[in-house]
Parts: structure tokens; sequence; C-alpha cells
């Protein structure tokens, strides 16, 4: 592409600025690293979280088993057992559950930080 001078010569075209933005880039300038380590932070708050609540629960399922059942073992469980354990999740669920689902969507606003462009939307050129 040519441009015409003001003495109406012809010369080439200066080139057009592209920034080199990836796909990955994140916007205004968020560190993308940052944003995977707060994610990492929020899984290993969440895997403590669900840890903390599981604990109770199987214990009182296995003490209710009365030994029949190992408690880090749960193949060994009976269905009886697994509803003992269910049901002492279900009991202290008001103490787990709106932590989780606040954390569940910090994870989800996070990644859209790190990922704005979902894989099936991105357009290939």
């Amino acid at each position: 592409m040519n441009q015409i001078s003001p003495d109406f010569g012809s010369r080439p075209a200066a080139p057009i600025h592209t920034p080199n933005f990836s796909a990955r880039s994140a916007p205004m300038g968020i560190d993308p690293h940052r944003i995977r380590d707060a994610i990492l932070a929020k899984r290993a708050q969440i895997a403590a979280l669900e840890l903390e609540w599981s604990s109770p629960s199987e214990r009182a399922a296995a003490r209710a088993a009365g030994g029949a059942a190992r408690l880090g073992e749960r193949e060994t469980w009976d269905r009886a057992t697994w509803d003992r354990y269910l049901s002492a999740a279900r009991d202290c669920q008001d103490a787990f559950m709106p932590r989780l689902r606040r954390l569940y969507g910090e994870v989800t606003r996070l990644e859209l930080l790190a990922d704005p462009l979902p894989t099936n939307s991105r357009r290939v050129a």
C-alpha cells in the first residue's frame, strides 16, 4: 500500500502498529501468574474445607458401623455405612456449604480473568 505525500509523490505506507497480544494475555495489566496463584490458593482452601467436612462424617459412619468398616477405606463400607455418612454430612452442611459456594464462585471468576475467551469460542484465523 502506498500513501500520497503532500508533494503528490508516493511512498510506502507506514506499518500499522498492532500490539502483540496473545490469546492468553490478561486485560488491564493483570499478571496471569498471580491469578493462577490465587486460583491454586482457593482450590487448596476448598480441599481443606471438604476434608474438614468429610472427617467428622466418616468418623460418625465408622463409629456407628461398630468397627466393621475401616475409616479410610470407603470401598469396605456397606449401604448402611454410606447412609450414616451422608446423614452426618447433611447434618453439618450449613457450616460448610456457604463457604464452599463462595470459594467455587471466586475460582470461576478468577478463571475467567485468567482465560477470558473460552476454548470453544476462539476463532481460528
